[in-house]
């Protein structure tokens, strides 16, 4: 009977850890749904399209093509996509950003390096990273895809 038992505890803690990995930690709907990406002639973009569930670079660049200068800061925020509504992400530790203020004048571009690690393995699905610039919020959507 007790080799049963113990047999039975490995199975589920097996599959425990089998249907964690790549898993993503899912927190509260998005409180920006569809409200994004309403700053006129300011955008963002991804140096790709799809991205491999762990272990990939995300260069995130910011397009000011306004005719005003903008300001904006390091956070950003990981949200999924999945049945139909926006989840935000929840990294597996504490994450800090640096207070910096950005400025970009019309016309220009920047590019940062965006650090996904306390987020992988990430699940395959449809993903946005989330800035908030001049008090609007803007995205940038992207892929995971199975490896």
């Amino acid at each position: 009977m007790r080799k049963i038992i113990n047999l039975l505890y490995i199975v589920f803690l097996s599959l425990f850890i089998v249907t964690s990995c790549g898993r993503n930690n899912l927190g509260e709907k998005s409180k920006y749904a569809d409200n994004v990406n309403n700053l006129e002639g300011v955008s963002l973009e991804l140096n790709q399209k799809q991205y491999k569930s762990e272990g990939d670079t995300f260069e995130l660049t910011t397009l000011n093509d306004s005719e005003k200068e903008i300001s904006y800061g390091v956070p950003f925020i990981l949200e999924y996509f999945e049945e139909g509504a926006w989840y935000e992400v929840k990294p597996d530790q504490e994450m800090a950003f640096v207070l910096i203020l950005y400025t970009l004048p019309p016309g220009d571009q920047a590019s940062d390096e965006l650090k996904l690690e306390y987020y992988e393995p990430l699940k395959p699905g449809h993903y946005r990273i989330v800035r908030e610039i001049e008090d609007q919020a803007l995205t940038a959507e992207f892929e995971v895809i199975k490896e």
